[in-house]
């Protein structure tokens, strides 16, 4: 599965982060996102100039919609929309696939939401979209950054990304604060840290890990720091500790967003990226199936991590010690060993991950989901005459 690489590495720990605690309760996660897509000889620029094509995307609450215009391209032809890391990768996730009508047109909406057992829907922000032939992934036809870098951005990017920061779990701070990035079609960007009922103190605001405001609430805890790419009007003699304008001279997509005190107590933090529920932030939860068999006991389970991958796991108890293969659906997947725990039997397992960050799990490369049929041999033993030592359906 294509993961993010270009919009960072850190990512993850991030989304981490903004998952420790809830949300401030009425937070409006939400993102709005409109590119062009251009192509490789500046072409689609204007009406009349070949192929053109503009993406949408709205993500807000269960709403994760995608939607696609084409114009004048083949008609009656098969298109899909890919995204890759960036414009070199050779790896893509398919986003959209369309027929175009008998007019060369298209206009398609796509649900990203996740769809399948295992399988997180692809977060189209911070990657490279290409509208590509489906005959011929390769043949490509337009193509754009969503929430790249603004060095990026298509002519006429439009960005609205809204998001809550979350409370640090050991400063445990009330109030919140909400983060907002916008982009307008002219090229005037804009940031918004809006600070409301957090303690008393100084505090300083850090994007990326560079430090960009200070910032003193006033009584009612309520503060605010707008940075804006166009020019700030007025005396900046005038500014208050609360309320802070400055130039946007930095980068703050998809960066973490932190507000310390000046001692540097860590209280609020998050990217300046929406979390949405089943896309880029998920609930964890597991759905654990028994194993069953003539001795011993078992599970198999599919878990649903912060991220919104879904893991693999199986856990045996209670059987010999030795080396155990595992069958999914009629495939082996893995062997893995069972101690001896001093009484001849033990427990042991495997766990699988799209993305493995441990040592000890496996790559989640096959298919796997309610319904499955999850078997665990002794190795080496043949599954079309031998009994399985467990057994059992993932429900």
């Amino acid at each position: 599965m294509l993961r993010s690489i270009r919009l960072s590495q850190a990512l993850p720990v991030l989304l981490t982060l903004a998952l420790l605690v809830p949300a401030v309760a009425g937070a409006k996660e939400e993102s709005k996102i409109q590119i062009p897509l251009l192509g490789s000889g500046g072409g689609g620029k204007g009406k009349g100039k070949g192929p053109r094509a503009n993406v949408r995307t709205h993500l807000q609450g269960t709403k994760v919609d995608l939607q696609l215009k084409v114009v004048g391209v083949s008609p009656n032809t098969e298109y899909v929309l890919l995204c890759k890391e960036d414009e070199s990768a050779t790896e893509s996730a398919e986003l959209v696939r369309f027929t175009t009508r008998s007019n060369g047109k298209a206009n398609v909406t796509q649900n990203l939401a996740k769809t399948d057992d295992v399988n997180a829907p692809e977060d189209p922000r911070g990657k490279f979209l290409v509208l590509a032939d489906a005959a011929d992934p390769a043949v490509e036809v337009l193509s754009g950054w969503l929430y790249g870098d603004p060095a990026d951005d298509p002519a006429k990017t439009k960005v609205k990304e809204q998001t809550a920061l979350a409370a640090d779990v050991t400063s445990a701070p009330s109030g919140g604060v909400h983060a907002r990035y916008r982009m307008l079609p002219n090229g005037n960007g804009s940031l918004s840290l809006d600070m409301r009922g957090v303690p008393a103190g100084d505090y300083e605001a850090f994007v990326g890990g560079l430090m960009v405001a200070t910032l003193t609430p006033n009584s009612g805890g309520n503060a605010k720091a707008h940075f804006q790419t166009k020019p700030i009007k007025g005396k900046s003699g005038k500014a208050k500790p609360h309320k802070k304008k400055a130039d946007l001279s930095f980068d703050p997509r998809r960066k973490l967003v932190e507000l310390k005190l000046s001692d540097g107590t860590p209280m609020f933090a998050g990217p300046m990226i929406a979390q949405i529920e089943g896309l880029n932030a998920c609930t964890e939860t597991s759905a654990a199936s028994p194993l069953t068999g003539p001795s011993g006991s078992g599970t198999a389970a599919l878990e649903v991590e912060s991220d919104c991958e879904t893991a693999f796991d199986v856990m045996v108890m209670d059987v010999l010690a030795g080396s155990y293969d595992l069958y999914v659906d009629g495939s082996l997947v893995g062997t893995f060993a069972v101690a001896d725990d001093g009484a001849g039997t033990g427990s042991g397992g495997l766990r699988f991950d799209p993305t493995p960050d441990d040592v000890a799990e496996g790559l989640l490369d096959f298919p796997v989901g309610t319904g499955s049929l999850v078997k665990v041999f002794s190795a080496g033993a043949n599954p079309a005459v031998d009994a399985p030592v467990l057994s059992g359906t993932l429900m």
